[in-house]
């Protein structure tokens, strides 16, 4: 496993010089959420992922609560 975005490009090289597979983590990241997405899946909204709770803004802010 490289281990960083800038040796994404190495990858293949170095799988056929060391003649062992060498795994791109930016690539195996790219696919992993490819795959996330095409399953409809998405960041859990309950517990500590839930949407925060609405909070009114004060002083020079208040002007934006809606």
């Amino acid at each position: 496993m490289l281990g960083c975005g800038g040796m994404a490009d190495l990858a293949r090289e170095l799988t056929q010089e060391l003649g062992i597979p060498v795994i791109d983590g930016v690539s195996a990241a790219v696919k992993m959420i490819e795959s996330l997405h095409a399953l409809g899946l998405s960041t859990s909204k309950h517990g500590d992922l839930d949407f925060p709770l609405v909070k009114p803004l004060s002083g020079m802010f208040g002007s934006f609560n809606g």
